[in-house]
């Protein structure tokens, strides 16, 4: 099997799993979004370690962990203080001295990056609002994952198939403007589509905006993890996923933009 089918086989059964446990909610697709998210961190410490810092990865684990339980049960939060507080105070016991700072913050940025930021997801999924419903919860998030996951697929199949300007060719040589530009057109494709026939919830000015801001941050959030594979001297994060790579290499732009669509959300669209 091709790499190109591989990619797209894994994608068909995948994307129904997310969405199906997106619609189900709670603990569990809080326990998918903190699985997701706890592979992605030990990518990223993988990553850490070839860089020569040590970070502890049962901590920083139990940190991201805890981030995510907080988004279903915030009365959870004496919980996930504690486990920062004992580890803050613990760590010039359990985190080796060589190199201790850079060890200290791969191990606390592991936690946030990608799975607390991930866990917006979850967090999404729990609103509930004189305007949002657990019905329309379930639409936002489906339109956040669809827009960022359309914005994705078509920068790379455009990008490989008509792209000949690099976009950032010291960081990530294969990504290219015309491939940009049509993950932007494809993400407006989609928003569109999903606002005419489905997510009632959301006006016009924010569909527009939502699609520009995961339509653009999640290309930023994919240069982000090329950067950190470029700085590492790593190829693909893992090979977790068939033709993906790892957990980092298929959700770093979601875990960049659907924070910041959230966000825009609660405090911009004041659904929440």
């Amino acid at each position: 099997m091709s790499n190109n089918l591989r990619r797209v086989v894994t994608a068909l059964l995948a994307a129904p799993v997310v969405l199906g446990m997106a619609y189900w909610g709670g603990w569990v697709f809080a326990a998918l979004v903190a699985g997701i998210g706890l592979l992605g961190q030990r990518e990223l410490y993988r990553m850490a370690r070839r860089t020569g810092a040590h970070p502890h990865a049962v901590a920083g684990y139990c940190l991201g962990a805890c981030v995510v339980a907080l988004f279903v049960a915030p009365g959870l939060w004496p919980l996930a203080a504690a486990v920062l507080l004992v580890f803050l105070a613990a760590a010039p016991l359990v985190v080796p001295p060589a190199q201790f700072l850079s060890s200290f913050t791969a191990t606390l940025a592991g936690a946030v990056y990608p799975t607390a930021l991930l866990g917006s997801l979850v967090g999404l999924r729990q609103v509930r609002s004189a305007t949002v419903t657990d019905t329309e919860a379930f639409q936002l998030v489906v339109f956040v994952l669809l827009v960022v996951w359309a914005t994705d697929v078509a920068a790379f199949y455009v990008g490989r198939t008509v792209g000949t300007h690099a976009l950032a060719p010291t960081i990530s040589p294969n990504k290219t403007w015309e491939g940009t530009l049509g993950g932007f057109g494809v993400a407006l494709l989609v928003g569109g589509l999903l606002k005419m026939l489905w997510v009632s919830v959301l006006s016009w000015p924010h569909v527009a905006a939502l699609v520009l801001i995961g339509g653009g941050v999640s290309q930023l959030g994919d240069l982000l993890e090329s950067r950190l594979k470029r700085s590492t001297g790593t190829d693909d994060s893992s090979h977790v996923l068939p033709g993906h790579g790892g957990m980092l290499d298929r959700f770093d732009a979601m875990a960049v933009a659907a924070p910041l669509m959230v966000l825009y959300l609660h405090g911009v669209a004041g659904l929440f």
